[in-house]
C-alpha cells in the first residue's frame, strides 16, 4: 500500500486576523515529500476537542495504515487540549506516523522532541483558558455597569445608542404604543383573580398582538411579567430581591423609582421563573414602565404559582396545599363521601395514613375547619388594616420631616453654586466637597422616604372585598386569596394553628 502525507487545516471562525484554511494548506504543501498527499479541512470547528468530521476521517485513515505523516500549519490546529494532544501522539506513534508543524519544528522520534512538543501544547492550552477567562471577566464587568449585553429586545422597547462611562453601548427606549400594552398586561395580571388565560383572551378579543403579528400566549405573557426591565426600580424592589436571595450590584440609594433593571442568571442555578436565589440584579440605564408595587404583585404571583399549581386543581377544598397534619406534618387532603339519604360529607384525612406504619390522625369535618379558618382570616385582615393605618399615620410625619430636610439641602446646594464664579481654588475645593456631602445625604434621605412610603401593603387591601362575596368565588380564586394571607395551617382534633404571612 502506498502511503500518503496528510495535510490537516482548521479554522474556527472567519476573522480578518485569522489565517484561512487555504493559506494553511499552502504552507503545509511545502513540507510534503513525494507526490502523494491528501487534504483534510474542518471549517467552523473549535480546537477544544477532536470531535470534528474531517479530523475523524484522518484518524480512521491513520488506523487503516494509509498515512505516512500528518502535516499542520501550527500545533493548535490539531488540538488546544493537552490531554487530547497527548493521546493523539500515542495514536501517531502506534501507527508509525510522523508529525510535522510548519511553524514549530519538532522531531517526534526523540524524547527531547516529544517533551518540547508537550510544553508548547501546555502553553497553547493556557493561552486558550486565559482568553476564555478574560472574556468572562469582561462580560461580568460590563453587565454589572449596566451595559446592554445583547439578546432579544423586549416588547415595548427599541434599541438606541448611548454612552456609559465614556464607552459607547446601547440601551432600551420605550415605544409608547407597545408600552401601553405592557402596562395593560401588568395591570390586569396584578389582580388576584386574573390568570394568564384571562389576559390572553382579552388581548385576542381586542386585536392586540405581538410585534411579529402573532398572538400573545401564556409563555410570552409570563416572560413579560417576570422581566425587571419593565419595572421602575425603587427601594421596595430592592427589598423584594434582597428577600429573595438575589445578588444586587447597586447600592440601595440608587433605587429611586426611575430605571429599569437587568436580571442575569448564574451558573448551575434554578431557572429565574422558579427561584431568584443567586441570580444578579443590575440597574439599567433606561426608564422603567411599571411601578414596583404592580411589578412585585405579578412576580410574586408567578413565584407562588410554582408552589400552588397542584392545589389549584383541587375541587374539594380551598385550603389545599396549606393545611398540614399536626401529628406527622404531612398534607391533609379533603375527601368527599357520598350519601344517599343526606347531603355529601367532606372530611380532612392525612395523606400519610395509607403509608406503611402511617399516621393515625383519623379525620376532621372539613366544613367545620373551613368555617373556623374563614372567620380567623376575617379577624386577621381587620387587625392588619387597623395596624397598617396607625403605622402609616406615624410614618407620614417622618416623611414630611425628611422632605423638609431635602428642601434645606437643595437650598444650600444652590447657594454654594452661586458662589463658584467668585471662588478661588481653596474655596472651590471646599464647595465641591460640601456639594458632594450634601448630594450623598440627599440620596440617603430619598431612599429612606421610598422605604417608608413602600411599606403599604396594597395586595392585602385589594382582597378584602373578596370576603363579602366568598361563596360566589371559585375554588382557585379562594386559594389565591388564602395564599396572600396564610403561610401554613396545622390541624388536629384539639386545635387549629395558623401561621400568617401578614
Amino acid at each position: 500500500m502506498n502511503l500518503f502525507d496528510a495535510i490537516y487545516a482548521r479554522q474556527s471562525v472567519d476573522r480578518i486576523d485569522s489565517i484561512s484554511v487555504e493559506s494553511q494548506i499552502e504552507f503545509c504543501k511545502k513540507e510534503v515529500t513525494g507526490e502523494s498527499y491528501k487534504v483534510y479541512t474542518d471549517k467552523g470547528y473549535s480546537g477544544k476537542n477532536i470531535d470534528r468530521p474531517a479530523f475523524q476521517d484522518l484518524l480512521r485513515d491513520i488506523e487503516a495504515g494509509k498515512v505516512n505523516r500528518v502535516i499542520v500549519y501550527r500545533l493548535d490546529r490539531i488540538s488546544r487540549s493537552v490531554l487530547d494532544f497527548a493521546n493523539l501522539i500515542e495514536v501517531f506513534q502506534k501507527n508509525k506516523v510522523d508529525f510535522v508543524s510548519t511553524m514549530e519544528k519538532f522531531d517526534t522520534s526523540t524524547p527531547i522532541g516529544k517533551a518540547m512538543l508537550m510544553i508548547v501544547m501546555i502553553f497553547a492550552q493556557l493561552e486558550r483558558e486565559t482568553i476564555q477567562q478574560r472574556v468572562i471577566d469582561a462580560y461580568s464587568s460590563r453587565s454589572k455597569r449596566g451595559f446592554y449585553m445583547g439578546g432579544r429586545v423586549p416588547f415595548g422597547f427599541e434599541l438606541v445608542e448611548t454612552t456609559i462611562d465614556g464607552i459607547r453601548t446601547k440601551m432600551y427606549k420605550p415605544i409608547e404604543e407597545e408600552a401601553e400594552v405592557i402596562r395593560l398586561i401588568f395591570s390586569m395580571y396584578s389582580k388576584p383573580q386574573t390568570s394568564f388565560g384571562d389576559v390572553m383572551r382579552y388581548l385576542e378579543e381586542h386585536g392586540i398582538r405581538k410585534r411579529d403579528g402573532k398572538l400573545f400566549n401564556r409563555s410570552r405573557l409570563r416572560d413579560v411579567v417576570i422581566n425587571p426591565a419593565y419595572v421602575k426600580a425603587d427601594y421596595q424592589l430592592y427589598e423584594f430581591f434582597k428577600a429573595q436571595g438575589t445578588n444586587i450590584v447597586n447600592n440601595p440609594g440608587d433605587f429611586i423609582g426611575i430605571n429599569g433593571a437587568y436580571l442575569y442568571s448564574g451558573d448551575n442555578l434554578k431557572r429565574k421563573t422558579i427561584s431568584l436565589v443567586g441570580h444578579t440584579l443590575v440597574l439599567a440605564p433606561h426608564e422603567g414602565l411599571v411601578d414596583s408595587a404592580t411589578w412585585i404583585k405579578c412576580r410574586s404571583k408567578c413565584l407562588n404559582n410554582q408552589s400552588v399549581a397542584r392545589p389549584i386543581k383541587a375541587k374539594a377544598t380551598w385550603l389545599a396545599g396549606k393545611i398540614k397534619c399536626a401529628s406527622c406534618g404531612y398534607a391533609l387532603t379533603a375527601k368527599i363521601y357520598k350519601c344517599k339519604t343526606k347531603s355529601d360529607n367532606r372530611y380532612y384525612l392525612c395523606t400519610n395514613k395509607y403509608h406503611a406504619g402511617g399516621c393515625h390522625f383519623g379525620s376532621l369535618d372539613a366544613d367545620v375547619v373551613d368555617d373556623i379558618v374563614f372567620k380567623e382570616m376575617q379577624k386577621k385582615l381587620a387587625e392588619f388594616q387597623t395596624l397598617s393605618k396607625k403605622k402609616q399615620d406615624g410614618c407620614n410625619l417622618q416623611v414630611v420631616k425628611l422632605k423638609t430636610r431635602i428642601e434645606e439641602i437643595e437650598k444650600e446646594i444652590s447657594s454654594l453654586l452661586e458662589k463658584i464664579s467668585a471662588a478661588n481654588d481653596t474655596v472651590m475645593q471646599y464647595i465641591n466637597n460640601r456639594v458632594a456631602e450634601l448630594d450623598a445625604e440627599k440620596k440617603e434621605l430619598g431612599a429612606e422616604i421610598v422605604s417608608l412610603e413602600s411599606n403599604r401593603t396594597n395586595d392585602v387591601g385589594e382582597i378584602s372585598g373578596y370576603f363579602e362575596h366568598w361563596d360566589e368565588l371559585s375554588v382557585s380564586d379562594k386559594i389565591t386569596v388564602v395564599d396572600c394571607l396564610i403561610e401554613r395551617i396545622t390541624a388536629s382534633k384539639e386545635s387549629i394553628e395558623i401561621k400568617w404571612k401578614i
